[in-house]
C-alpha cells in the first residue's frame, strides 16, 4: 500500500503506520475513526469524506489532485469509475452481501458491472446494527441505505451541474453518469468524483428517493457477490483464518446450563503430545460470554481434538439448570387442554360457536429445541497483543461481541477489533 507522505505527518496516522511495522494485526484499532477514514480513502491516492450516515454533516476533508470521492461509510467513488460499497451486516446465507448493496447502488444510480463489495469492519456507532436474525436486515437497513446512495448521487449531481454550468434539475443519472441531455453531454462518476468530494454532505430530508417505478437494479435477478469465490474455494469463512505462529484450542463446557467443573485430568492432558497447556475457566455471570469450562490449547488441531477425547471432567451440577424439554413438552400439552389462565381479548361467543358447529378439529402443534449450528464447525481466530485483540469470527451477533469480549477480557471496548467472516 503506498501512501501519501502529507499522510504520514498526521499525529494519528503516522503512529498507527510506525505501528504497523512492529505490530500490523492492530495498527488498524490504533486509529480514530476520522484518521481511519482518512488513510483508507487516500491510500489509493484519493479522498476519503468523513461523514457519520445517521446525520447530516459539512466534514469535508481537503482533497488533492485525482481524488476519490466517499461521501459516507458506505461507498467510495474512484477515479477510475469503479465504486466500492461495503455490506455492514452478517452473510449467512440470506444473500444481504449482495442485497444491501444493490440498494445502495440503486440508490447511487451506479452501473453493477463497476460495483466492487466488501465486508465491513465492525463499528456500530458508525453502521449502527450489525447483526442479522429475525428477517429483519433490509427491512431495518432500508432507509439506511438508500439515503447513503441518494446522498452521493446529489453530491455527484451538484459537481455535474457545476462543471457543466447548467441547474442541476436538468440533469439525470444512471449507470455510473451524469447526463444533459439537452446539450448531449455526459460525465462518468469518476470524473466527478473529486469535485463532489469537496462539497457539504446535503441534509438527508433534500434528498429525493428513487420511486419504485424508476428501479432498474432492484428486482433483477443478480448473482451473489461471493458466488465465484465460494465455487473456487476462496477463504471467505471462520475457520478459514490463519495467524502466523497461532495454536488451537478446544473449550469443554458443561452439558448443564450453570455447572461448574468439580475435577479435570488437566496433568494427563498436559502431558500428551502436540499440546501447550490445559486449565479450567471458571467463567462469568453472563450464561451467552463464557460458561465454566476446560481449555486445551495445542500445536495443531489433530493435537487438541485427541487431547480433547482423553479429557475426563467431573462436573459440579448443584447449581446447574434441571429443565427438561420432554418434561416442557409434556406440560404444555397439558395446560393447552385446559382453559388459558388469562382472557387476553374476547369477541362473539366462542363456545356457542363451537357448539353450533358441524365438526370440530382439535390440534397440538409444537417444534423440539433444536441447536442453532451451522454446518461450519463452531470457531474463532483471535490475536492477543498487549491490551488489544484481534478477532476472526463468523458470528451472527458482531456488534454484541464487541462489549461481550471487553467484559471477559477486561479490557476496553475501543480496543477489541473484529473482522465478519462469511458464516458457513
Amino acid at each position: 500500500m503506498k501512501i501519501h507522505d502529507r499522510l504520514a505527518r498526521d499525529p494519528n496516522i503516522g503512529a498507527a503506520l510506525r505501528a504497523a511495522e512492529d505490530e500490523p494485526a492492530v495498527a488498524w484499532s490504533k486509529l480514530d475513526r476520522r484518521s481511519f477514514l482518512k488513510l483508507t480513502g487516500l491510500a489509493g491516492a484519493g479522498l476519503t469524506l468523513a461523514a457519520c450516515t445517521d446525520a447530516p454533516s459539512t466534514d469535508v476533508v481537503s482533497a488533492g489532485a485525482g481524488s476519490s470521492f466517499e461521501p459516507n461509510a458506505f461507498i467510495n467513488v474512484g477515479t477510475d469509475g469503479i465504486v466500492t460499497i461495503v455490506s455492514k451486516a452478517p452473510e449467512i446465507g440470506q444473500g444481504i452481501k449482495t442485497a444491501f448493496p444493490m440498494i445502495v447502488a440503486e440508490e447511487l444510480d451506479a452501473n453493477w458491472d463497476d460495483v466492487r463489495v466488501e465486508q465491513a469492519r465492525i463499528d456500530p456507532e458508525t453502521f449502527g446494527r450489525q447483526s442479522a436474525g429475525g428477517s429483519r436486515s433490509i427491512p431495518s437497513a432500508w432507509d439506511q441505505l438508500r439515503t447513503a446512495g441518494a446522498s452521493a448521487r446529489a453530491m455527484l449531481v451538484a459537481a455535474a451541474a457545476a462543471r457543466l454550468g447548467v441547474p442541476a434539475t436538468e440533469l439525470v443519472t444512471r449507470d455510473g453518469t451524469v447526463s444533459h441531455e439537452a446539450s448531449g453531454r455526459t460525465l462518468g462518476y469518476g470524473e466527478l468524483a473529486a469535485a463532489a468530494a469537496e462539497l457539504p454532505v446535503p441534509d438527508p430530508a433534500s434528498l429525493r428517493f428513487k420511486p419504485r417505478a424508476e428501479y432498474r437494479l432492484l428486482g433483477r435477478r443478480i448473482t451473489g457477490v461471493d458466488n465465484e469465490a465460494l465455487v473456487r474455494g476462496a477463504p471467505l469463512f471462520g475457520i478459514d483464518q490463519v495467524v502466523p505462529g497461532m495454536h488451537y484450542a478446544s473449550y469443554t463446557k458443561c452439558p448443564a446450563t450453570g455447572g461448574r467443573v468439580a475435577t479435570a485430568n488437566l496433568d494427563e492432558i498436559r502431558a500428551l503430545p502436540g499440546i501447550v497447556d490445559a486449565f479450567v475457566l471458571e467463567g462469568n455471570d453472563t450464561v451467552s460470554e463464557l460458561m465454566p469450562g476446560v481449555a486445551i490449547v495445542g500445536e495443531s488441531t489433530w493435537a487438541t481434538q485427541q487431547a480433547r477425547k482423553a479429557l475426563v471432567v467431573e462436573w459440579d451440577e448443584r447449581d446447574a439448570s434441571d429443565d427438561s424439554s420432554s418434561a416442557l413438552a409434556a406440560e404444555a400439552e397439558h395446560l393447552a387442554a385446559g382453559p388459558g389462565a388469562a382472557v387476553l381479548h374476547e369477541t362473539g361467543d366462542v363456545e356457542s360457536a363451537f357448539a353450533g358447529a358441524a365438526q370440530t378439529i382439535t390440534a397440538f402443534y409444537a417444534y423440539p429445541f433444536v441447536s442453532h449450528a451451522p454446518l461450519e464447525p463452531q470457531n474463532c481466530t483471535a490475536h492477543v497483543t498487549g491490551d488489544r485483540v484481534e478477532i476472526w469470527a463468523p458470528t451472527q451477533t458482531p456488534d454484541r461481541a464487541l462489549p461481550s469480549v471487553a467484559r471477559v477480557l477486561g479490557i476496553p471496548e475501543d480496543n477489541v477489533l473484529i473482522h465478519q467472516t462469511r458464516v458457513g
